[in-house]
């Protein structure tokens, strides 16, 4: 099993680069690359693009080598062509399950995550919050010749409509960080606390 993160991404709709944005004191990004430091993996890969070097330099100049589980990092050359690139990129350097998490959205509980692991099979998984399905999904392998077909920026959104999903209370599984209103001290998550199934 390999923990995924995908953050490849410009931050459009934020306006600028906004993974190493200060998120309740830490960059946006680590609350997600030490959850999954926390998860009991066999590997750990993160797909970068639009500010590889930048983060490259931020989290992993000083990781890996010494680290009990080293990073894989992966540079997509195309990230401007959106999630479905990335998840391709990660399908060519797995060959097995993956767990893949999103790098803007720092608010993933770490159970949900755990609940996810544990239920990996022969099925997608992933935890929805009010019936809107989040993050972590878990893409058994085999889902890696579809993957290695994505592209344009619905990731594997059309792969997994055979879903196990497990139902979860806690919002962080749908909460993302992609505008200026989304960082805390704005009105954070208050539309995604009071929206319904989607």
């Amino acid at each position: 099993m390999t923990g995924v993160v995908l953050a490849a991404g410009e931050g459009r709709r934020m306006g600028r680069p906004k993974l190493l944005l200060p998120v309740e004191g830490r960059p946006l990004l680590s609350w997600v690359v030490d959850l999954v430091e926390r998860l009991p993996v066999d590997e750990r890969l993160i797909v970068l693009g639009a500010e590889a070097t930048a983060i490259r330099e931020a989290f992993f100049s000083s990781r890996g080598e010494g680290a009990h589980l080293p990073w894989h990092l992966v540079v997509n050359e195309d990230w401007h062509d959106g999630m479905g690139s990335s998840l391709r990129r990660a399908a060519e350097a797995v060959a097995g399950g993956m767990l893949v998490f999103l790098g803007d959205m720092p608010w993933v509980p770490e159970a949900a995550a755990r609940a996810v692991l544990g239920r990996a099979g022969d099925r997608p998984v992933a935890p929805a919050y009010r019936g809107r399905r989040g993050f972590p999904v878990y893409l058994p392998p085999s889902l890696r010749p579809a993957l290695l077909q994505l592209s344009g920026d619905r990731g594997a959104r059309d792969l997994v409509g055979d879903c196990e999903v497990i139902p979860w209370d806690d919002p962080g599984v749908v909460r993302d960080v992609d505008a200026p209103a989304d960082l805390p001290g704005s009105r954070l998550g208050e539309e995604v606390r009071d929206r319904g199934p989607a």
